[in-house]
C-alpha cells in the first residue's frame, strides 16, 4: 500500500494554466472522489479515485490547450430499477484556453472553452469534477435490462398490449359526451 502512495504523484491544489501551457506541462495522479463534493452529492457515495492524465501546450494555430483523460468508475442508482449501477466513466479532456467569451466564440470546434484569465489560478480538482459532472448521462440505468431484473424490475410484456395503453384519451372521450348530455 505504502509503495503505491509512493508511485503515484500528488496532484497540485491549484494550477495556471496559461502558464501550464506555456511550459507543456502535465497533471498526472489520482483524486479521490471525496474531493468532489458536487460530483459525490450527484453519486451519493464518496469511494474511489479519479486518475488524471492531463498535459498542456500549445498547438499549431496558436491556441493553448489542456488535453487528455479522466477515468473513474462511480457508484450510482439507476432510475430504472433503483439498484446500484457501477457506471465507468472514461473522459476525453480537450479544452481550449480563452480569457473572454469573444475568445470562446472564435475557438476552433475541436475544443470546449476554459473561461480563465492569464494569470489567475485554478483548482485542480474544480477543474476534473467539472468534466466528470459534463460526462454524466442525464438518466443513470443499466444497459442490460436482465441487471435491472435482478433488482426486481419486471420488463413490460410488449406481446399483450394494455387496452387502456392503445387508447389513452378514452377517458376523455366520455367525460366530452358527458358534458355534452348535459346541455
Amino acid at each position: 500500500m505504502i509503495r503505491r502512495l509512493m508511485e503515484t504523484p500528488l496532484l497540485p491544489a491549484k494550477i495556471r494554466p496559461w502558464r501550464m501551457a506555456a511550459e507543456h506541462g502535465c497533471l498526472n495522479g489520482r483524486l479521490a472522489l471525496a474531493a468532489l463534493p458536487r460530483l459525490t452529492a450527484l453519486l451519493g457515495a464518496a469511494e474511489g479515485e479519479v486518475v488524471v492524465a492531463l498535459s498542456a501546450g500549445c498547438d499549431a494555430q496558436g491556441v493553448r490547450f489542456i488535453q487528455g483523460r479522466l477515468c473513474a468508475e462511480v457508484e450510482w442508482t439507476c432510475q430504472r430499477c433503483l439498484g446500484p449501477l457501477r457506471l465507468p466513466l472514461d473522459v476525453q479532456v480537450n479544452l481550449g484556453l480563452v480569457s473572454d467569451e469573444a475568445a470562446a466564440n472564435r475557438l476552433p470546434d475541436e475544443y470546449d472553452p476554459l473561461l480563465v484569465q492569464e494569470n489567475s489560478d485554478i483548482a485542480v480538482a474544480d477543474l476534473v469534477e467539472d468534466e466528470l459532472l459534463l460526462a454524466l448521462p442525464q438518466i443513470p440505468r443499466h444497459e442490460d435490462l436482465r441487471e435491472c431484473a435482478v433488482h426486481g424490475y419486471a420488463q413490460p410484456d410488449e406481446s399483450t398490449p394494455d387496452p387502456k395503453k392503445r387508447q389513452p384519451f378514452a377517458a376523455l372521450a366520455t367525460l366530452l359526451q358527458d358534458s355534452q348530455r348535459s346541455h
